[in-house]
């Protein structure tokens, strides 16, 4: 891990973690390049040691009956936004 930490704080790359407990809704947040998003197993999520380098911890609401994702569905929710935030930035500049 704190290989890791060297080579991202020396590559300037957002940090953006999730937890059920994170106050930031996921659309919420302006994801910068480069960017790495860390997700935590299903069962613990992301340790505190973790979630204390991130710039940024994200939240993905929950309505209902359920209340969490498993790991699969949330990054791809995660990796969606990210994308649909990156392509209205192309879709403005051009």
């Amino acid at each position: 891990w704190h290989a890791f930490q060297t080579w991202q704080q020396n590559a300037q790359m957002m940090l953006v973690g999730t937890s059920d407990h994170a106050s930031a809704d996921y659309q919420s947040i302006t994801y910068q390049r480069p960017l790495t998003l860390l997700m935590g197993s299903e069962r613990h999520g992301l340790s505190s040691e973790i979630e204390a380098t991130c710039h940024e911890i994200a939240r993905i609401p929950m309505e209902g009956r359920s209340d969490s994702l498993n790991l699969a569905v949330a990054t791809a929710v995660m990796l969606y936004e990210i994308y649909n935030q990156s392509r209205k930035l192309v879709t403005i500049k051009s």
